[in-house]
């Protein structure tokens, strides 16, 4: 009988392999991830600074008070991009307030993380380190592992993890986000997949 962890290693190369070969078939990608932040401005110059990430659009809607900025590390059509939003506190639709009033927002426990990759872990951390950034977690190898990692905080307390690897045209790498039940979330997202692509072939 071969070891259980050789099985699960085979297991999640073979996973991999099949990935990388529906990636080259598949012209489909994620587009964009929205979240609210307290202060824009702040958020903005952190990602830019710190994560090196570009502002690609930012726009006003006082009507609607609200404001929302785009954040990535390449062009909208060709990118996964984030999507900033700064907006008046949706238990108070009335309030008119100048500054659209909120500054914090519970971000809850669901969402994990984003996943970026970095040539350089440790200098990257040190680059954030020296703006002012939170790091909860120092570089190092994953556990169990050899890949080098490190955990930060944006100023809401959105979590990024390091993820050291060779250049790549897309750094925003990964989205964790925690679920109750595995199965019945990887069914929906497969579900979602095959959806997806009989609409995009009219059906």
């Amino acid at each position: 009988m071969r070891p259980v962890g050789n099985v699960v290693h085979a297991s999640t190369a073979t996973a991999q392999e099949t990935a990388l070969e529906w990636v080259k078939k598949d012209k489909r990608r994620m587009l964009h991830v929205v979240y609210r932040v307290g202060d824009l401005d702040r958020t903005i110059k952190f990602y830019t600074e710190c994560l090196g990430m570009k502002l690609l659009r930012k726009r006003d809607i006082p009507e609607e008070r609200y404001t929302n900025a785009f954040l990535g590390y390449g062009p909208e059509d060709s990118h996964f991009v984030i999507e900033l939003t700064y907006s008046l506190d949706l238990h108070f639709p009335r309030l008119v307030l100048p500054d659209y009033g909120v500054d914090k927002y519970d971000i809850g426990t669901a969402f994990g993380h984003f996943g970026i990759a970095v040539e350089d872990v440790a200098k990257a951390v040190e680059l954030i380190k020296a703006k002012g950034g939170k790091v909860t977690r120092e570089p190092g190898p994953v556990k169990g592992g050899s890949t080098v990692i490190a955990f930060i905080e944006d100023p809401d307390g959105y979590k990024f993890e390091l993820i050291e690897r060779g250049p790549t045209p897309e750094p925003l790498c990964q989205v964790m986000l925690r679920v109750g039940d595995l199965d019945r979330s990887i069914t929906f997202y497969e579900k979602v997949k095959v959806a997806a692509q009989n609409i995009g072939n009219g059906i």
